[in-house]
């Protein structure tokens, strides 16, 4: 029994070991710690310790964590448990690289007329979003899509500013009748 306890408990489940032995969990526990035996470390552990070994001063523990399949917090555990430490420096690098990163995506979103993921003001356009803001002033509405700008009929349009607006990218239609209705008892 000491032969197969000695040969299955760094590598096995303590169950498994018990129950091949025929005895409870504890006893098994009990029985390697008197002859010191150890645990070897699951591969799994050890592949998951590699590749935060290898990616933890260029990605984030969250980024990390996606990959692996596991929380941040077991990444941070993990790196904590083999001795890795950040400096300010790399800390500094890898916030400012994930930022750079989420900016760039939002700024696609935007570019596409997608809704944002996150709060992060992203200006793609200047001069579109000033003739944008300036439209709005003069009684145009923008729409739920930022790039569609309507116009009520009883403003007066701006025909040289709508064909700018148009180069750049706005859309510009008639408000709807039932908008129209809506919006004479806020006027």
């Amino acid at each position: 029994m000491i032969e197969t306890l000695a040969n299955l408990y760094p590598v096995e489940t303590t169950s498994h070991v018990a129950s091949i032995l025929g005895v409870c969990e504890n006893t098994v526990k009990k029985k390697a710690k008197e002859l010191g035996i150890e645990k070897y470390a699951k591969s799994e552990w050890l592949s998951r310790a590699e590749y935060i070994r290898n990616h933890f001063n260029t990605k984030s523990f969250t980024e990390i964590g996606k990959v692996l399949g596991i929380s941040k917090n077991s990444v941070s555990r993990i790196a904590g448990q083999i001795g890795l430490r950040r400096t300010d420096k790399e800390t500094s690098s890898v916030i400012s690289r994930v930022r750079t990163d989420l900016i760039k995506r939002e700024k696609r979103r935007m570019i596409f007329g997608l809704d944002p993921i996150t709060n992060i003001k992203v200006v793609t356009n200047r001069p579109r979003i000033k003739l944008r803001a300036w439209l709005k002033t003069k009684g145009y509405i923008v729409a739920d899509k930022k790039n569609v700008m309507y116009y009520p009929a009883d403003i007066v349009r701006l025909h040289t500013q709508e064909s700018r607006g148009t180069r750049m990218g706005l859309h510009f239609l008639p408000l709807p009748i039932e908008d129209q209705l809506v919006l004479q008892p806020a006027i």
